[in-house]
């Protein structure tokens, strides 16, 4: 039993390393992603959509955008559950992701990640990102560019009639133009009333991110291959020339995966 758990939480790292690849770009997006990391390793496919089919060895996705996607399947395809979650689950030391819209000096945050401890370190720092799911499936498009960033928390400052209540939080939130995903270390700010302000620390720089009121955060838990069915929303990793994607996460209960 503890073998197959250790190897659920395997699963689950495998997934959100998707989510700190540097080189992706989006299935869903038609433009290219014109910066010099993405271009490394263009190979790089993240999916995301609602299953229509599930085959023997492979997903039929129809993407945000409508069309229709393969995503193939084998023994090396790791699966996860994308859960629902909320700031008050959210502590100093947490390692988190979060994307963003808006400039760079006004970034607010479209989703939030809360990773789980053996994804701690994975894809550190700011670099390119494409349009996330959360902004794709409310039908905002899937064209465009964006920046990730990953990180620890250090704390988290909360809006109340335009004053900060110290507290403690963690986001992701690095914009470039459109939307953003950053990670980093939670250390305090302001906002609007009802707001959440979080100063976000990573390998070689800051940002500041406020997190809305209603913004989808979430977390992993390990899955396996016979949670996929029909209607089911996903993000998927897959890799040119690969028999099988690299890892599939799964909405719990009609959940959106936001990144």
């Amino acid at each position: 039993m503890l073998t197959k758990k250790l190897m659920l939480l395997c699963g689950v790292v495998a997934v959100l390393a998707g989510c700190g690849d540097k080189t992706s770009t989006d299935a869903n997006s038609a433009a290219a992603n014109t910066s010099a990391t993405a271009s490394a390793a263009s190979d790089v496919t993240r999916v995301r959509g609602v299953i229509t089919a599930v085959g023997t060895d492979a997903l039929t996705v129809q993407t945000y955008d409508g069309k229709s996607v393969s995503v193939p399947l084998d023994a090396t395809t790791k699966f996860a559950w994308v859960v629902k979650s909320d700031l008050s689950t959210l502590k100093d030391g947490d390692f988190i992701g979060t994307a963003t819209t808006g400039p760079d000096n006004a970034l607010r945050a479209v989703e939030l990640v809360i990773f789980p401890e053996a994804m701690r370190g994975t894809g550190e720092g700011h670099y390119p990102w494409d349009v996330p799911g959360a902004v794709a499936a409310a039908g905002g498009g899937t064209n465009g560019s964006s920046a990730m960033t990953n990180g620890t928390v250090d704390g988290q400052s909360a809006m109340t009639n335009g004053t900060v209540d110290g507290q403690s939080a963690m986001t992701n939130g690095t914009v470039d133009q459109q939307s953003g995903m950053t990670n980093g270390t939670v250390t305090g700010g302001a906002g609007k009333p009802g707001e959440t302000k979080l100063s976000i620390s990573y390998k070689g720089g800051k940002a500041q991110v406020v997190v809305p009121v209603g913004t989808p955060i979430v977390r992993f838990e390990p899955a396996e291959r016979s949670v996929l069915a029909k209607g089911q929303k996903l993000f998927a990793i897959t890799s040119t020339g690969a028999s099988g994607a690299k890892s599939v996460a799964v909405g719990k209960d009609s959940l959106t995966p936001p990144m």
